[in-house]
């Protein structure tokens, strides 16, 4: 996460965060604590407002697939790693999830399954069977974090658990018994807990995280803003095809239910 007296960004993976990092310690100031992890209580304080950041469901599982295809992200490491996973469970930033998560896991029986379906970047097949194993209640444990423990994995995407996990949990957090058994539940939830104050959208990033700075009273000269808007994205993977074409039926209705609170929020269109 990004930190600075004012702001505090929340960091979804596949979202832009690195690129929206950078631009904040550039025109805020601040400093990186950790990655992908939830704030603590002592965040929360009179006048620090929250920024998180989201994506297209459909755009984001593609993108964490492909990023994988680059042998590059934990999903990727977690997945194809073969056994029981002790290191990387975030035991410095959140020990407790990762002891609940270490308590919750098995041995990986499906690392070479899920090395297939990373073979090339640009084979929707393999795309598509990945999405479907790693939902699948054979094999959601083994991603290694407390998703596989969770009661949101009977209903929810992966996409849909780390936002809540970031957004409307503080760290250390659970939700409250009976909150995660439908989405209509979970929707309530998410109404009466986030505490996002601005989200940026990856598909609008530059534009929403300075229309969030110009909320919050930060000046950005024009000339800042124009360069801000030509610069490159950073940390991306190296998939070739259009959303669309990854997608036939099943998995794009798969992702419409299952992440259908941040499609719903956010206005997303199922790709084509």
């Amino acid at each position: 996460m990004f930190v600075s007296d004012r702001i505090v960004f929340l960091e979804l993976q596949k979202t832009g965060c690195t690129h929206i990092r950078e631009l904040l310690r550039e025109l805020v100031g601040g400093e990186f604590v950790g990655k992908h992890n939830q704030a603590g209580r002592a965040l929360f304080v009179p006048g620090r407002a929250f920024l998180g950041s989201v994506r297209d469901p459909w755009e984001w599982y593609v993108s964490l697939w492909a990023y994988g295809c680059d042998g590059k992200g934990v999903a990727y490491g977690n997945l194809t790693k073969p056994g029981l996973r002790i290191k990387g469970r975030g035991w410095r930033t959140a020990p407790v999830a990762a002891l609940r998560g270490l308590l919750r896991s098995r041995t990986n029986t499906s690392a070479a399954k899920f090395q297939r379906t990373y073979r090339d970047v640009g084979d929707a097949g393999g795309f598509r069977e990945w999405l479907h194993m790693l939902h699948d209640s054979d094999c959601v444990a083994d991603l290694g974090e407390d998703y596989g423990g969770s009661p949101l994995n009977r209903f929810a995407g992966l996409m849909t658990y780390r936002y809540v996990r970031l957004f409307t949990l503080r760290k250390d957090e659970a939700l409250a018994p009976g909150v995660a058994t439908t989405h209509e539940q979970l929707a309530g939830h998410d109404r009466q807990r986030c505490f996002i104050d601005h989200f940026i959208r990856n598909e609008h990033l530059e534009s929403d995280l300075l229309a969030a700075l110009d909320r919050l009273g930060f000046a950005v000269p024009e000339a800042t803003r124009d360069g801000l808007l030509r610069r490159p994205r950073t940390n991306t993977s190296s998939r070739r095809h259009a959303t669309a074409d990854y997608y036939d039926d099943a998995s794009r209705d798969l992702v419409g239910d299952r992440d259908r609170l941040v499609v719903g929020k956010f206005g997303y269109r199922p790709p084509g």
